[in-house]
C-alpha cells in the first residue's frame, strides 16, 4: 500500500510539471521557448477563417484553403503553438500559375511546410491596404510562399466579415521577398486589396 501511495504522489507530480502554460496568441505576454508554454488561439479566432475560399474577377482566380492546425510543435525543445495553414491556386488569364491545393490534405506536411501559414493576430492594415475595420477586429497576418522557389514570399492579412450571410475575407496580398538573389523574384499574385468568398 505504501509503494501504490509513494508511485501515485510520483505521478501526480510528473503530470503537474508535464502541463502546458497556456500563453493567449495576441495577448503580448512574454513566454520561454519550451515545451511547457503552448500560444494557443483560446477565443477559436482562427475558425472563422476556416474553408474554401475563392476570388474571381475577368483574369484573375485564387482560391485559399485553410484549416486550424492545433498544438503544433516546430521541434523538440519549441513551445507548442496553434496556426492557420493552408494551400492555394493562382490563374491568370486561364493559365494555372501555381496550385498546391492537392497538398492540403497530406499527412506528412504540417505546420509552416504548408505554403500558407501563421498566427499573427493584428488590428491595423499597413497603409497601402484598403481597411475597412475598425481597430478592435482581429485580422490574421500569414505567410505565403512560392512552392518552387522557398526564398520567394509574400505576406498576407486577413479580414472576416459576413455579408448578410454571405462570408467573406478582405485579404491585403503583399510581395515579402527578402532574401533571394535576384532582384527580379517578385511573389507571383501581384500586390494588391481583394475580397474573397466562402465557397
Amino acid at each position: 500500500m505504501k509503494n501504490t501511495i509513494i508511485f501515485m504522489l510520483i505521478i501526480t507530480v510528473l503530470s503537474c510539471k508535464a502541463q502546458s502554460i497556456i500563453v493567449p496568441i495576441g495577448s503580448g505576454q512574454h513566454f520561454e521557448k519550451t515545451s511547457n508554454y503552448y500560444k494557443k488561439d483560446v477565443n477559436n479566432e482562427f475558425e472563422k477563417f476556416t474553408g474554401e475560399w475563392t476570388y474571381q474577377n475577368s483574369t484573375t482566380e485564387i482560391t485559399f484553403k485553410l484549416k486550424k492546425e492545433e498544438h503544433y510543435q516546430t521541434s523538440s525543445d519549441s513551445n507548442y503553438m496553434d496556426l492557420l495553414v493552408g494551400e492555394y491556386q493562382y490563374i491568370e488569364s486561364g493559365i494555372e500559375k501555381i496550385n498546391t491545393l492537392s497538398e492540403f490534405n497530406n499527412s506528412s506536411i504540417s505546420g509552416y511546410q504548408h505554403k500558407i501559414s501563421g498566427r499573427v493576430f493584428v488590428h491595423q492594415l499597413p497603409q497601402n491596404c484598403i481597411d475597412n475595420s475598425n481597430i478592435q477586429e482581429i485580422k490574421i497576418e500569414l505567410s505565403i510562399r512560392n512552392p518552387t522557389n522557398r526564398f520567394i514570399e509574400g505576406r498576407i492579412i486577413l479580414r472576416y466579415i459576413n455579408d448578410n450571410g454571405i462570408e467573406k475575407l478582405e485579404a491585403c496580398i503583399s510581395d515579402y521577398t527578402t532574401l533571394s538573389d535576384n532582384a527580379d523574384d517578385k511573389f507571383d499574385i501581384p500586390d494588391g486589396y481583394y475580397v474573397f468568398t466562402k465557397q
